[in-house]
């Protein structure tokens, strides 16, 4: 199970890979947004930054694979994991 800085990492490197992807300027605004997001990103405001990532898949199905699982959240808030 990764850690939540992990997965901040694999965040930023698919942000950065569905920005080559796409000409579409609010899909690059959107990836903009959100890397800036997650650079401040704490566990404990994780709801909203996914509630954002839910809304830019209306741009592109691809911002759900930033999403982590389940699991992987359950255990960030027992831990109290920051990243």
């Amino acid at each position: 199970m990764r850690s939540f800085s992990q997965w901040k990492t694999e965040a930023v490197l698919r942000l950065l890979e569905i920005n080559a992807k796409h000409r579409d300027q609010r899909v690059q605004e959107t990836v903009n947004v959100l890397l800036t997001k997650l650079h401040y990103l704490r566990v404990r405001d994780l709801s909203s930054f996914l509630v954002l990532v839910y809304h830019a898949a209306n741009l592109t199905e691809e911002f759900l694979h930033l999403l982590p699982s389940q699991e992987e959240v359950r255990e960030w808030f027992e831990r109290g994991e920051e990243g």
